[in-house]
């Protein structure tokens, strides 16, 4: 993008006003002309240009030379010369910086599965609890007439696993039935650990199902089961 703006440029080690000039920069070029004489016209690769904390110290033609304007940075990007001076960095920078937006009042919600994925869990731990429920004494429970606490987990479990999916689309009866399966669940596994003999693979499974009951707790209460806008 051609520049052109008004400047002023004297010799390197001189004293006096300068001289005023027209500066032109485009396609590489730079163009000095005072009122109507040709002052110098470079090409940028050509010579040796480099910023100042104020104006540019160029050599051309064996002359080295001070050249002023009063806006740096658009003759900077231009000429593409690097910002050497921080008050010319920083001003390149506040160019360059987008203009602040305004942030909306209510930060748009990220739809998340995060909720349903954990349910799941819970509830693939509780099915594999009431597999080694079973496992550790199978038939003991229908021998003596006793309710079969494994099946009620392995149910469950597969329940809350169905629930999850409800999650995933947004049901707004999600939280009720999430919360409606836990707490049978939860009352389900105080029962049974108060039956029945303990065993390592009868601590084993209620581990599993206490895991399976304390990730749906905190899936509940994270939030993370949310009303569909």
């Amino acid at each position: 993008m051609a520049v052109e703006m008004d400047g002023n440029v004297r010799m390197r080690g001189d004293t006096g006003p300068g001289v005023g000039v027209r500066i032109l920069a485009e396609g590489g070029r730079l163009r000095l002309v005072a009122g109507n004489e040709l002052v110098g016209d470079w090409q940028v690769s050509d010579i040796g240009i480099s910023s100042l904390q104020e104006g540019f110290n160029i050599k051309a033609e064996g002359e080295e030379f001070i050249l002023r304007t009063d806006d740096d940075v658009p003759l900077a990007e231009e000429l593409g010369v690097a910002a050497a001076s921080p008050r010319l960095a920083r001003r390149l920078a506040a160019r360059h910086n987008p203009e602040e937006r305004e942030l909306p009042a209510h930060p748009p919600t990220i739809s998340s599965n995060l909720g349903a994925i954990g349910f799941a869990v819970a509830g693939a731990l509780i099915v594999l609890g009431g597999t080694f429920l079973n496992l550790a004494d199978p038939g003991a429970a229908a021998a003596s007439g006793e309710f079969d606490f494994w099946v009620a987990f392995m149910v469950g479990g597969v329940l809350m696993i169905g629930v999850s999916y409800v999650m995933s689309i947004g049901s707004r009866l999600a939280r009720v039935v999430a919360a409606a399966v836990l707490i049978l669940m939860v009352l389900l596994f105080g029962l049974a650990v108060r039956g029945g003999e303990a065993s390592v693979s009868r601590l084993t499974a209620f581990g599993f199902i206490a895991g399976g009951l304390v990730i749906g707790v905190a899936v509940l209460f994270s939030g993370s089961v949310g009303e569909p806008d």
